[in-house]
């Protein structure tokens, strides 16, 4: 596993750990643990993917693309064809950060509607839903952010809009609810 994979997921994990109130000691071994380089490729658990600051209805949502080799790299966290569903309450804002950890192939990160799947993707669901140039994707490495806030109540897409990559499998689930806590189930 790259570096630059390591380090987002630390940052993603002590984010969510300072926001808990947990203690320095604890932030420096997620980070120290986060930054080798010997970690094995395997699916991401579902309590890594998804953060939550519920007192300002916040969200972090931690994708990484062609995390493993499953359906050939076109996956986030290690899931495809679905096989991952994110919900979150309407209202609430979800802050996205997306990370291409294939060496061979650029990759994206967007919310669709959720129409019927093609070599093009669909249409963005919330505005700024989506990782710069997503027709282009990221470069080999490369992490983007991006934030939106969850408005409309119903299911979406998480889909790379890479040319092809999302009908070869590269999508899964955002369930907008209407109250509940968010989640994340594999």
């Amino acid at each position: 596993m790259d570096l630059v994979a390591t380090t987002a997921r630390a940052r993603h994990r002590g984010a969510r750990l300072r926001r808990a109130g947990a203690p320095a000691a604890v932030l420096a071994a997620v980070a120290l643990v986060g930054s080798s380089c010997g970690a094995s490729r395997s699916a991401l658990a579902p309590g890594s993917i998804l953060g939550v600051d519920a007192p300002s209805r916040t969200v972090s949502l931690l994708l990484e693309a062609n995390a493993t080799g499953a359906l050939g790299g076109f996956n986030f966290d290690g899931y495809g064809e679905g096989q991952m569903r994110v919900r979150v309450p309407v209202g609430w804002r979800v802050e996205v950060t997306c990370t291409n950890l294939s060496s061979t192939l650029t990759h994206s990160c967007a919310v669709i509607d959720d129409s019927r799947l093609s070599p093009y993707g669909a249409p963005v669901a919330f505005r700024g839903a989506t990782t710069p140039d997503a027709r282009v994707g990221l470069g080999f490495g490369v992490t983007a952010r991006f934030d939106f806030v969850a408005s409309r109540v119903g299911t979406y897409r998480i889909a790379c809009l890479v040319v092809g990559h999302e009908i070869d499998g590269m999508w899964d689930w955002l369930t907008v609810t209407a109250g509940g806590r968010p989640s994340v189930s594999t």
